[in-house]
């Protein structure tokens, strides 16, 4: 029986060619984005799923409490050491810092990666192997070195690693991405203890090296790093992990930090934090929180990705089932023998399934070769090189594709078949013409609304990021970036000799020092509180710059002066606000604020200065109260003006004055105005992503519309031919065809566009500085729509007016 189903329902797909091609077509579009998503779905959840005990893995977060509430994945570094004493529940406990990453040196070879401090507890806790050298031992001694087999290639070649010594210099590279320090710091010799095994599968905490732990206080001594290990304050530099005993649950842990919390934090504090547990299974798919150890899809972006999917998908499944129902006048008598002939409703049912999920699987075999073009174009974005997105499959993948397939297939079928198998057969053998309740069926009317609501809903979206992304471009963040060269010192004392040479050049139109570029993603942030009044506090974000950063960025000072050229010891005596801290505090007038003394950090420092307001943060962000210090010891960068006249040359007599002043250290630039299109190369591949699903909403909509104009004209073949016959013109049959349309077109366009205007309204809110929605995006949009629109239905329309009414008429 199911054979024959399948038989006969193959036979009507090869006979009905054009539709076949239209439904087969549609689902494939949808079904290979839907491919798509479901494989990014499927490698989020395969994060830290080969360690064999990852149900029982969890790491320890720190909230935030009262006015300074905050999420941060690492926690304090004494937390591990107390959880062994308080909580008798934990089988093991590693603690990780974050504090190595850069330059290993061996002979005249080189290699650079980023890791950890650690012990050897994470091998008992992860399964992170050794290909070489002893996992309990590898890491016990200060100056251990266990790198990738990748990183142990590079520096030895076929020798072998394990005993050799090699020179690391810290340079802050960061372990799971391409982000890169801006300052150098010699660590010493180190001995490669281990050499790590490739990883097996994905994880939320990938490195190329560890050292071990017991380095940490060698380094605090010899001021290289400055970390406090018994400090419970500090809770931004280490992380972390532990392993549960079989017999303890989650909430044992929870009950254990939070006793732990109550006794190191005073209730009400400034510094009053909690702790909390997340299990390993859950980190990679949770809302991304600060200090995270790898870039992943946050669960709204692939829900959000996964909705757009399912909408296109819809629409492919919606041009089926409006085809469908078209032809089902076409096949009443069909029907109506198989019926009268002993055929039951479930066996009429399931052979129009049976052709729903046919075409959904010669479906998914062209959808699968849409999803290697989709896959490459997606790993090709921008946003990859932080997210590590392979998009890698197997066989499980596969099946779980074609259940996809089997079930979009039974969605696709479901009211066609509903609808066929439920006809009285009686009626079926009357002549179609007497049916006018399927000529006027309402269902494939609003199905074909609802189809070009869609599309429309997703080309005014569409057009309202491209302009949001234009927007951020253009943005004036309040500070010249054009010409600037952004210069990493790794070492503040690179600066001053550098500095004095550039300066002769005619080229160089300005130098200056600063802690970090603004408008780059860094943020550096603290709370202050007024010298005269300790309740009166404010959390503000800080930036270390030299007296010239003014002129070079071509900021205005609205008050006040600019730091002396020569600062005191420390750099630590005058602060520069800029005027939202005026605002946040009441002061009034700029002139208000000059003498004004504030406490920051345990200093009490004059402010001598306001400086206008910029953006300093990304351009989502609005601008928060802002502090311009001026302690050289912080800074990393050199911020380098130029004329912009020989871009090339002046590079190059940078670069050759460095290697002068500062042979031993790398010369590593990068323009400021690119450094800033963060947001603007984000949203860039967000708008290609929507764009790409508007064509393909918009694509599989014209499908439909093409199939059932071609269908209109095709049953209407002989009321045409008569019209014709009695004279009628080729404009008034092409009006007669296509009104019908142009009336559910513009039914769609007056759904369409509050919803797209509502929709697109709620995410532009998360952007502080956003565009409004123009009423000509709307009018353009619609105006798209309804010209690929009316083009269909007139070509099909001029093809019908011109036809050959005997032709018709005898065929009739």
């Amino acid at each position: 029986m199911l054979r024959n189903y399948f038989k006969t329902a193959w036979r009507n797909l090869v006979k009905n060619k054009v539709f076949s091609f239209i439904n087969i077509t549609g689902l494939a579009v949808g079904m290979s984005v839907c491919l798509l998503i479901i494989n990014m779905f499927a490698e989020q959840k395969s994060y830290d799923s080969f360690h064999s005990k990852k149900d029982r893995i969890y790491r320890i977060m720190t909230e935030g409490r009262g006015r300074n509430e905050f999420k941060t994945a690492s926690s304090a570094f004494p937390l591990a050491q107390k959880l062994k004493q308080d909580f008798p529940g934990m089988e093991q406990s590693a603690t990780l810092v974050r504090k190595i990453g850069g330059d290993m040196l061996y002979k005249e070879k080189a290699a650079t990666g980023g890791g950890y401090f650690a012990d050897a507890q994470l091998f008992k806790i992860f399964d992170f192997a050794l290909s070489k050298g002893n996992a309990a031992t590898a890491l016990e001694n200060p100056f251990s070195l266990v790198i990738a087999e990748d990183l142990a290639k590079q520096l030895f070649g076929n020798e072998e690693a394990l005993g050799k010594v090699v020179q690391f210099n810290d340079k802050g590279v960061n372990p799971g991405g391409p982000e890169k320090g801006n300052r150098e710091t010699p660590y010493g010799l180190f001995t490669i203890t281990g050499v790590l095994k490739e990883v097996p599968g994905k994880t939320h905490l990938p490195f190329k090296l560890l050292a071990s732990l017991s380095t940490l206080p060698v380094l605090v001594v010899d001021k290289k790093i400055n970390i406090d290990v018994n400090d419970w304050n500090n809770v931004w530099e280490s992380y972390t992990y532990v392993l549960l005993d079989k017999s303890k649950t989650e909430q044992d842990l929870q009950s254990a930090l939070n006793r732990i919390a109550a006794s190191q934090y005073i209730k009400g504090s400034g510094n009053e934090y909690a702790f909390t547990s997340k299990p390993l299974t859950q980190i990679a798919s949770s809302d991304p929180v600060g200090n995270e150890t790898n870039f992943t899809l946050p669960p709204t972006v692939l829900l959000v990705l996964g909705v757009l999917a399912l909408i296109v998908m819809l629409s492919a499944c919606l041009n089926y089932t409006n085809l469908s129902v078209a032809r089902s006048l076409a096949r009443t008598k069909e029907v109506g023998i198989r019926k009268v002939s002993g055929a039951s409703r479930a066996q009429i049912f399931m052979q129009f399934i049976a052709e729903a999920v046919i075409v959904a699987l010669l479906s998914l075999i062209l959808a699968v070769g849409f999803l290697s073009f989709l896959k490459n174009a997606f790993t090709g974005l921008w946003l990859n090189q932080f997210l590590h997105i392979s998009l890698e499959q197997n066989f499980s993948l596969y099946v779980l594709f074609l259940f996809f397939s089997i079930l979009t297939g039974v969605i696709a079928g479901l009211l066609p078949s509903l609808y066929m198998s439920a006809f009285n057969p009686v009626v079926m053998m009357r002549n179609l013409g007497s049916m006018k309740m399927f000529r006027r069926l309402t269902i494939r009317k609003a199905l074909l609304v609802l189809q070009f609501t869609i599309s429309i809903i997703f080309i005014v979206s569409t057009a309202v990021l491209y302009q949001q992304t234009n927007h951020v471009l253009h943005f004036d963040y309040g500070f010249d970036k054009s010409n600037v060269v952004d210069i990493n010192l790794y070492n503040p004392g690179n600066y001053q000799r550098f500095a004095q040479e550039i300066s002769k050049n005619r080229a160089v139109a300005g130098v200056s020092a600063v802690s970090f570029m603004p408008s780059t993603g860094t943020q550096n942030g603290t709370q202050v509180f007024k010298a005269d009044n300790l309740k009166d506090s404010l959390q503000i974000s800080f930036i270390d710059v030299d007296s010239r950063f003014f002129d070079v960025m071509g900021l205005q000072l609205i008050a006040g002066k600019t730091f002396p050229e020569i600062p005191d010891t420390t750099g630590e005596s005058y602060v520069i606000v800029n005027e939202t801290l005026l605002k946040d505090w009441h002061f009034g007038a700029a002139s208000a604020a000059i003498g004004q003394r504030v406490l920051m950090e345990d200093n009490t420092v004059e402010i001598i200065g306001v400086v206008k307001d910029f953006q300093f943060l990304h351009v989502t962000n609005s601008i928060s109260p802002l502090i311009l210090r001026n302690r050289p010891k912080t800074f990393g960068v050199a911020a380098v003006k130029i004329s912009g006249t020989n871009t090339a040359g002046t590079i190059a007599f940078l670069e050759s004055t460095w290697k002068k002043v500062n042979p031993n250290t790398k010369f590593e630039y990068q323009f400021l105005d690119e450094q800033i299109l963060f947001t603007h190369s984000m949203l860039s591949d967000v708008a290609k992503v929507l764009g790409f699903l508007s064509l393909l909403a918009v694509f599989i909509s014209c499908l439909g519309l093409l199939g059932m104009a071609s269908y209109t004209a095709q049953t209407r073949s002989k009321e045409i031919s008569i019209r014709k016959v009695v004279g009628s013109s080729v404009p008034q049959i092409m009006m007669l065809l296509s009104k019908g349309f142009v009336k559910l077109l513009l039914l769609a366009t007056v759904i369409a566009l509050p919803l797209a205007y509502i929709l697109n309204n709620m995410w532009l809110r998360f952007f502080a500085n956003r565009v409004g929605i123009s009423i000509w995006i709307l009018v353009l949009s619609v105006f798209v729509m309804l010209a690929l629109s009316l083009l269909i239905v007139i070509s099909q329309s001029w093809r019908a007016a011109f036809s050959n009414p005997v032709k018709g008429l005898r065929t009739e």
